[in-house]
């Protein structure tokens, strides 16, 4: 995830990204739930991440409508840029929902996952893919616990895909696209975010 390309805007949004995450350490947003302490005898570093439950809410103020700009803009130039539209997803989610945590392990389970993760993109579009790596890491579980509300958002997202192109397989996907793998990317991931943000804050704009 190169930084280096991104606009000052890129740049601002990144830095009241950063800020929001500072708050959120301080529990002024209500976020305690999202930061686990180290274990003892551990150097100080990234916090690390509490899944999100069905009544979780968290204060994202008036900037829905940027992060699901956001979003789709990171997907879209991470595509174009790097390729690989699951792990792009992925980071175009870390980059633009503030919840999100920016985890090398998060990004790195969706490297191999793109083009619907064979040589015949008979399986599913790596957007879809990537969506779901974030939305279980956001509300999924450790253990073998419930995992309603993680299949919950996923179908949301794939109800988006089924809408735009038939189904959520790479080839359907790249047809209905015409091979516009950044678009596919940036949709998913506006689409994604606007799941989460449904499900976890006030925000309540359908994405389009």
């Amino acid at each position: 995830m190169n930084k280096a390309h991104l606009g000052y805007s890129d740049r601002s949004f990144a830095r009241e990204r950063r800020v929001f995450l500072r708050d959120a350490l301080c529990g002024s947003l209500g976020l305690g739930l999202l930061i686990a302490p180290g274990a003892q005898g551990e150097e100080p570093g990234e916090p690390t991440f509490r899944m999100l439950g069905e009544g979780d809410r968290i204060d994202i103020g008036d900037r829905g409508k940027d992060i699901l700009e956001a979003a789709h803009k990171w997907g879209y130039d991470f595509e174009k840029k790097h390729g690989g539209c699951a792990r792009c997803t992925v980071a175009a989610l870390q980059k633009a929902v503030p919840f999100v945590p920016e985890d090398g392990g998060l990004f790195r389970a969706a490297t191999c996952l793109d083009g619907g993760a064979t040589p015949t993109g008979k399986q599913n579009c790596g957007g879809f893919t990537g969506s779901g790596i974030a939305i279980g890491w956001v509300c999924g579980t450790e253990n073998f616990q419930g995992t309603a509300l993680a299949h919950k958002l996923v179908r949301e997202v794939c109800k988006h895909f089924e809408q735009d192109y038939g189904s959520v397989l790479c080839e359907d996907v790249r047809k209905g696209m015409k091979g516009n793998c950044p678009e596919v990317v940036g949709k998913a991931a506006r689409w994604t975010a606007g799941v989460l943000l449904r499900q976890f804050t006030a925000y309540g704009e359908n994405p389009a």
